[in-house]
């Protein structure tokens, strides 16, 4: 009792001191638990059950904030739970927990007859986990944060922005086939006045067919500027994340200009970066003493207006980004990643796009770095 009404303290004393310091970096999530109570009523136990239920639904919404892959990716969370025992016991200072969203009024009789029913109190509760204090104690456990700044890894960025340009789309092609089957029948009949005959000929149509639908064909556009945007917003948390990145383009130099137009060919006809094209860039970066090469690329959408505020949204993803670590011997793959879809806005097209770009590109930076991380290397 005594250590819970001091956790409860705890999490107060957290909330008044970082309320203006941290409240836009946390991440909002509820959390959920039940107390038993005696059978027999007494208001003293089932205030102290409500109390222990509280501190109860606090750890349940930050350990539902570690269970959400969103929020928590694995490679992410494979660094956590090394450190899990410190942070746990040191909850007051990740996130803030003075929001009941329900619980029991012991001045109703409605709360107080369920109760006596069910023999439980129920406490919901909503917290806030501050992310970027969490972020930080999780990067300070990985290898690459540990090491010396002279040891620091260098990572080289192959960065690519596209977005549609046109779109080709074919009517469908439909082939219609009549088959028709001829049957003759005769009859042949008995009489006085000799043998008579009749002929029936049917004939039978069958129609069928099919239809050919050709896929649609999408051309791209690379964008420099936007490209340049991308290898900013991640080049910001690849060096807090204590990497030394690198222009890809500048490490490889004379080579630049011919590889960049191959990838640039495949990627607005709507492919990828090619493989040969990777390996001859990875085999120049290994002769530079680069550690690690991400090679990715973003698709960024049409300007739409917002409805309600009459903004414009622009949506950007990622659509792969592959992480290979470079050494003596040949480049390993450390895993890729996709689907980061983040959404801008603003009062011009430009400025909503931009936002979408910086959005998408840190989020993407983040999963790199936890992925890294994940491997327990530098």
């Amino acid at each position: 009792m005594i250590a819970a009404n001091k956790f409860i303290k705890l999490i107060y004393l957290i909330a008044f001191t970082f309320l203006f310091t941290t409240w836009c970096y946390a991440v909002e999530v509820r959390g959920k638990a039940s107390e038993s109570v005696d059978k027999t009523w007494n208001k003293k136990k089932t205030i102290e059950a409500i109390e222990r239920a509280r501190v109860k639904a606090c750890r349940n919404a930050f350990d539902n904030y570690i269970r959400d892959p969103e929020k928590m990716p694995e490679s992410k969370r494979m660094i956590f739970e090394s450190i899990q025992d410190q942070i746990y016991n040191n909850l007051g200072e990740y996130m803030t927990c003075t929001h009941i969203v329900s619980e029991p009024d012991l001045s109703n009789k409605d709360d107080k007859k369920k109760i006596k029913d069910t023999k439980k109190v129920t406490v919901v509760v909503r917290a806030n986990i501050d992310e970027t204090r969490l972020d930080i104690e999780i990067k300070k456990s990985s290898k690459i944060f540990a090491s010396d700044t002279s040891e620091k890894s260098k990572l080289a960025m192959i960065f690519f922005s596209r977005t549609v340009a046109a779109q080709r789309q074919f009517d469908e092609r439909v082939t219609d086939v009549e088959k028709t089957t001829t049957g003759v029948e005769i009859n042949e009949e008995e009489s006085e006045s000799g043998v008579s005959s009749m002929t029936t000929e049917t004939n039978v149509s069958e129609t069928g067919g099919s239809t050919l639908k050709k896929a649609d064909v999408t051309e791209y556009i690379v964008d420099d500027n936007d490209t340049a945007k991308l290898e900013a917003g991640m080049k910001e948390i690849f060096t807090k994340a204590r990497f030394e990145p690198v222009s890809g383009g500048r490490q490889v130099r004379k080579n630049w200009r011919k590889l960049k137009g191959e990838i640039i060919k495949s990627l607005e006809s709507g492919g990828g970066i090619p493989e040969e094209v990777r390996w001859e860039i990875e085999d120049i970066l290994m002769e530079k003493n680069v550690s690690y090469v991400v090679f990715a690329y973003f698709d960024v959408g049409v300007p739409e207006q917002d409805a309600a505020t009459g903004n414009q949204i622009v949506n950007a993803a990622l659509t792969v980004a592959e992480i290979t670590r470079l050494g003596d011997s040949d480049p390993v793959s450390l895993g890729t990643i996709s689907g980061v879809q983040m959404r801008g806005q603003g009062s011009s097209n430009d400025i909503a796009k931009s936002n979408a770009i910086n959005l998408v590109s840190k989020k993407t930076a983040q999963k790199l770095v936890a992925l890294i991380n994940s491997k327990g290397i530098n």
